[in-house]
């Protein structure tokens, strides 16, 4: 790895060795039965002990400790950065999702039954999955034609015109979800209207679009033009 490589691996590493390193320190300070799911009105339907999110934690490490390798199998020189990169993004998404989840461990006083005292919270996973559409859709147009990361579909492996307006428009497309989807969660939360199943279908389609679109769009310039 270049000086640039590495300093992605190393900010990727040291990212995630504290979130495990805080996680467990924040784990010990619950009580050893703890909620662990709730259902869509933010009602506690699940117990269990708090080491049930040692499940979530370690999962920003074990993508930062994947950037060497996620570097070494770029072929194209050109894609080496733009992997690791994507792979710091990744880190720090999944320390977000990580630090949510143990604030909603966290509610011990909730009992079976119960609803959460900050149903607010589910708003957290929306916005952060649209600044995670935002960021990736900066990230999109720097990628060159490889075998793992992208809008990898025949026609875009195929032609590497077709891969770079696909990846142009792409970027573009997802950073405008990304935004109004903030848009979206913010009026929610101003409005104090909780998460329901309207949320999640909204995820969905958000979902679907920025994925199925891109792959009409390159379809439709298939020539290269």
């Amino acid at each position: 790895m270049n000086k640039t490589e590495k300093t992605i691996f190393i900010a990727a590493l040291l990212i995630g060795i504290v979130n495990l390193a805080a996680s467990v320190v924040y784990i010990f300070q619950l009580p050893e039965q703890i909620p662990t799911h709730y259902d869509i009105n933010w009602i506690c339907d699940g117990y269990g002990s708090r080491w049930i999110a040692l499940l979530i934690s370690p999962l920003a490490l074990i993508a930062a400790l994947f950037i060497p390798l996620t570097i070494k199998m770029q072929k194209n020189e050109l894609n080496r950065k733009p992997a690791g990169i994507f792979m710091l993004i990744m880190t720090c998404y999944c320390t977000a999702i990580n630090w949510i989840m143990l604030y909603m461990f966290g509610h011990s006083h909730v009992q079976l039954g119960e609803k959460i005292d900050n149903p607010m919270i589910g708003w957290a996973l929306p916005l952060l999955f649209a600044g995670l559409f935002i960021a990736m859709g900066n990230y999109l147009p720097t990628l060159r034609p490889n075998s793992g990361i992208g809008i990898r579909v025949k026609w875009t492996m195929e032609n590497e015109q077709v891969w770079k307006l696909t990846h142009r428009f792409a970027g573009k497309l997802w950073v405008v979800m990304g935004l109004l989807m903030t848009a979206a969660c913010i009026a929610a939360i101003l409005c104090k209207a909780e998460m329901g199943i309207w949320a999640f279908i909204l995820f969905f389609e958000v979902l679907m679009v920025g994925v199925i679109v891109p792959c009409i769009y390159a379809y439709m310039h298939r020539e290269g033009t």
